[in-house]
């Protein structure tokens, strides 16, 4: 099947990626104004690890849905699970993970910075929408997914509910992003009416079945008479639903949909897509982007961090300077204060520019022997297994793997084969670094 989102036959809404740069190059003065605003002055430190801590609970998403949602597959919720399986066949992509969890807000949201993706059904709304509209709400998830969208809407909001301060900061493309999946919706249901009695019902509840949706969508015309009472809208993460009516409207009478709805139809009745090798050795920018991340992490957390040199002399001025300086980690003041009040003369010479380094270290040994990622790997979608495969590689094998890096490192045989898939230490220590599916769990 042809490319859905490029050429001269995308289904992109026109303007979406130029959408997306301008929300970009507009975003530090967002940043700006905001922390004026709230009366903080925000730094891009900060931003770095609040955009970290994002990456990390989407990563943590799907221990929370195996653990608190209901997995959806042919023996449970079977008419769900066919709907995606269909939807996903006519977009020629593999079936992502399904899930149902309790909540009131959002009806069905996608979720996924890479494989897995998962689609999230709102319990409370499942049984309340029909098959066919189910299939537009599955289809706009997945053309949410295959449009790349929710590699960014994942880390704004991993349950789709987006704060007002990501809503005015990026709320121009995320109600783009929406008529483009509509556009998905549609082409999957193949019906206009089942369309816009889903999005009746995705807006109003049970409710949306007894509304009139031609005098609904006729709320559009006093809207546009009045352009201040549009405004409101630039402040949200979603369009009126007046004007997604008014957008369905358009497209089911524009020729690409005539173009592209044979094509979904033909692809209903097409052998599914498999998924992609779910164990693969993981390569060179997937290693140094997890590093990446770890050491952002640690050299924001670690209060040496900015590998401070800190010495402290006999001096009773520098004790008392050392003391009192926050740039001096706590357990160094607490020595010198100690060694001052107790009338000794405190000479102590520390330096503290290994201390990150020494932090990475224990960092990634732990997580690693424990969990078998660090949260750069969870983000990454890497994991650290044995040799053989098996899933947890314990604490010897942990720091024989890290040992064993920098004993590469220093004979530079490391330095020579940074771009192979399996590095000279892992072969040394019998462990492997692979990707995909984290070793293939949710």
């Amino acid at each position: 099947m042809r490319a859905l989102f490029s050429g001269r036959e995308s289904l992109r809404v026109r303007g979406e990626r130029a959408t997306f740069v301008w929300t970009l190059l507009s975003l530090p003065l967002t940043v700006v104004v905001l922390g004026w605003l709230l009366q903080h002055q925000v730094t891009w430190q900060e931003i770095g690890l609040l955009l970290i801590v994002a990456m990390v609970y989407v990563a943590f998403a799907r221990g929370r849905l195996l653990g608190g949602g209901l997995r959806v597959h042919a023996g449970q919720f079977g008419h769900v699970h066919a709907i995606v399986e269909e939807c996903a066949r006519m977009m020629r992509m593999p079936t992502p993970h399904v899930f149902v969890r309790d909540d009131p807000f959002v009806p069905v949201v996608a979720v996924g910075i890479g494989d897995p993706y998962a689609i999230v059904i709102s319990a409370q709304f499942v049984d309340h929408f029909r098959e066919d509209e189910l299939r537009f709400l599955v289809g706009r998830e997945l053309g949410h997914i295959a449009s790349g969208h929710t590699r960014l809407t994942s880390l704004l909001s991993s349950n789709g509910r987006e704060t007002g301060v990501i809503a005015v900061a990026f709320g121009a493309w995320l109600r783009r992003i929406e008529y483009t999946g509509d556009r998905i919706g549609l082409l999957c249901c193949g019906s206009l009416d089942a369309a816009l009695r889903a999005i009746a019902v995705s807006t109003f509840h049970t409710l949306g079945r007894k509304i009139d949706l031609g005098a609904f969508a006729g709320q559009l015309k006093e809207l546009n008479e009045e352009p201040s009472l549009r405004f409101a809208e630039w402040t949200a993460s979603t369009p009126y639903a007046t004007n997604r009516i008014a957008a369905l409207h358009r497209f089911a009478r524009d020729p690409l949909y005539q173009t592209w709805a044979p094509r979904f139809a033909e692809n209903a009745i097409a052998a599914p897509v498999a998924a992609g090798s779910e164990n693969h050795y993981a390569g060179f920018w997937r290693r140094a982007t997890a590093f990446t991340v770890d050491w952002i992490v640690v050299s924001t957390i670690v209060p040496a961090a900015s590998a401070i040199q800190t010495r402290i002399v006999g001096d009773p001025t520098a004790v008392k300077a050392a003391a009192a300086d926050p740039n001096v980690p706590k357990w160094v003041g607490a020595i010198v204060q100690t060694a001052a009040t107790s009338g000794g003369t405190p000479h102590v010479s520390i330096n503290t520019d290994f201390m990150p380094w020494l932090a990475l270290a224990v960092y990634v040994v732990v997580l690693v022997a424990l969990v078998g990622q660090t949260f750069g790997m969870m983000i990454c979608d890497v994991r650290v297994v044995g040799a053989n495969q098996q899933a947890r590689v314990g604490f010897g094998s942990a720091i024989g793997r890290y040992v064993s890096l920098c004993a590469s490192l220093l004979v530079f045989v490391g330095w020579f084969t940074i771009f192979k898939r399996v590095q000279p230490y892992e072969v040394w220590s019998r462990t492997r670094l692979v990707s995909g599916n984290a070793g293939g769990r949710v």
